[in-house]
Parts: structure tokens; C-alpha cells; sequence
């Protein structure tokens, strides 16, 4: 039935994202979040918690290992501190409203200017080759996840890394490659927390850490999802700093995302339930219709 497909889309997307991330809490508060933001699809919590559970024991039953994070060391909460959270919260909005809207513009005039998308694939290549050979260096290729563990370090990334991965990043996804934005993105994050901490006295490791959480988690319209992995991750010093950036940031970026398919339940900053923010895609069938076009749970 559509319901039973719903609740295995969820288990299979929280299966995939803790097992992938060794995060299995946050693989599950991802799937019940990132369909509907504003709302929990807590029908299919228990699925999700199984099936994120099994797909990182069975990973790492197979000797697969993540990649390590260094723990945080805490850092108190004090007047200032939250000051220059709230500095680094807008600066984070800022990028993740940037690559949102280079990414979409990209995938719209890319494919309404060539039609044909193996063509589209083959000049998005070119493109990438040529920025790469004219910066003259690997930092901004792949996943990226070398320059993500340099951004944990003491010394700070310099200004240029984050915008330099985001629009690679953009113009891979932009020109019809599809997938590879989580990491990319948390790449993108951590290496604005590097830059940024020095600028606002703050610790270098736990900057990056934190918004390497709030970029993806504004970017998805996951914030949840995102302080939980982030305290799986770097330990449950990183808790109140991740809550107050990544929820901050995700209020900051209004109605946007990289998944466009997503319906909003209500708008961020709270009032009654609305219809989507955003042209969302048809309803599957047999899902039946809510207040204003919005689909039930």
C-alpha cells in the first residue's frame, strides 16, 4: 500500500544515512525529517531506528571503518560565546543560500539550454577540468574528505576553501550529476568554521564542527537530524552550540533546500499549517490530500 512504500522509503533512507555516517540515531531523526520539514513522521520510527541500526551494525560487521572525528572539548555557554555563534549562525545561512540557489539555477538553465544530458554531463566535465587546471590544485575535487579532516585541526583553513568546494560542488550537481552533496557539503562547512573561528574567538576544531552540522542540516531543513549527528560524532560537548547554529541557520534560510520535492508543513517561523513554500512534486497516488493541497502522514 502507499503507506507501507512510505515507511520502507524512511527505513531505507535511515539505513543508508547512519550506516554510511556510523551514525545511527541521526540516520533515523533524518528519515522522519527531511520528507516534511516541520513535521516528524513518527509512524515510521520504529522501521527507521531498525533499519539504522542494522545498516551501521552490519557495516560495521563487514570492517568498514568511518572516518574518525576528534571529540570537542567543551566550551561554556557565556554572552559572548552566543554572540559569536549567532555571527557564524548567518554567515552559515548565507553560504547554504548561495549553493541553493547556484545549484538550482544551474540544473534550470543547463538543461533548458542543453537538452540532451549526456552532452550536458560531457560539458559540465569540461567546465570542472578547466577551473581545476586553472587553480592548480586536488583540494576542491571529490568528496573531499582529506580537506575535511584538515579543517579539525589548530590551524585555520584559509578564506577561499569553503566558496571554492561549494561551487564545484554546485556545478557537479547543477550540470546533472546526481548525488555526492552530504560530504561535499559537510566539507563546505567545516572548512567555513576553520576560516571563521579566528575572526569570531573561537575554538578552531569545535567551529568546524559545528558547522559542518548547521550547513547540511539548513541545507536539508533537517536541523534535528544534524545536532544528533553532531553529538554522535563529536561527543555531547558539541550539543547547546550545535542546537543554537544549526536551528539558526535553518530559520535564516527561509523556504529553500536542496530537495526540492520537499513539503513544508508550516512556515519556519511557526503560524498556522500552510501549503508548500515551494512547487513540490505531484503526490503519489493514493495519498490523501490535507488542508491546502498539503499530503497527509
Amino acid at each position: 500500500s502507499p503507506r507501507v512504500r512510505q515507511d520502507l522509503l524512511l527505513a531505507g533512507v535511515a539505513g543508508g544515512f547512519g550506516s554510511v555516517f556510523g551514525t545511527p540515531l541521526a540516520g533515523a531523526v533524518f528519515a522522519l525529517e527531511f520528507t516534511t520539514p516541520g513535521r516528524l513522521r513518527l509512524r515510521a520510527l520504529v522501521p527507521s531506528l531498525v533499519a539504522s541500526f542494522v545498516g551501521d551494525a552490519t557495516t560495521r560487521g563487514m570492517g568498514i571503518a568511518h572516518t574518525p572525528f576528534p571529540p570537542v572539548r567543551a566550551l561554556a555557554l557565556s554572552g559572548s560565546v552566543v554572540l559569536a555563534w549567532v555571527l557564524v549562525a548567518v554567515a552559515v545561512a548565507c553560504v547554504v543560500v548561495a549553493f541553493v540557489a547556484m545549484t538550482h539555477a544551474l540544473k534550470h538553465l543547463s538543461s533548458r539550454w542543453v537538452p540532451s544530458l549526456p552532452l550536458r554531463l560531457a560539458l559540465g566535465g569540461v567546465v570542472l577540468v578547466v577551473l581545476w587546471r586553472a587553480l592548480g590544485t586536488d583540494e576542491p575535487l571529490g568528496l573531499g574528505v582529506p580537506l575535511l579532516l584538515r579543517a579539525f585541526g589548530e590551524a585555520p583553513l584559509p578564506w577561499h576553501v569553503a566558496p571554492t568546494k561549494l561551487l564545484f560542488t554546485s556545478i557537479t550537481l547543477g550540470t546533472g550529476f546526481l548525488g555526492g552533496e552530504v560530504t561535499p557539503l559537510f566539507v563546505v562547512g567545516a572548512s567555513l568554521g576553520s576560516a571563521l573561528a579566528p575572526w569570531v574567538a573561537l575554538p578552531g576544531p569545535i567551529a568546524a564542527g559545528v558547522c559542518m552540522a548547521a550547513t547540511f542540516g539548513a541545507a536539508a531543513n533537517t536541523p534535528l537530524a544534524l545536532v544528533v549527528m553532531a553529538i554522535e560524532l563529536f561527543g555531547p560537548a558539541i550539543a547547546p552550540h550545535a542546537a543554537l547554529v544549526t536551528v539558526l541557520s535553518y530559520l535564516l534560510t527561509g523556504a529553500r533546500g536542496i530537495y526540492r520535492a520537499q513539503r513544508f508543513a508550516r512556515p519556519k517561523w511557526g503560524g498556522r499549517p500552510s501549503s508548500p513554500l515551494r512547487p513540490a512534486s505531484p503526490q503519489p497516488r493514493g495519498a490523501e490530500p490535507g488542508a491546502k493541497g498539503e499530503s497527509r502522514p
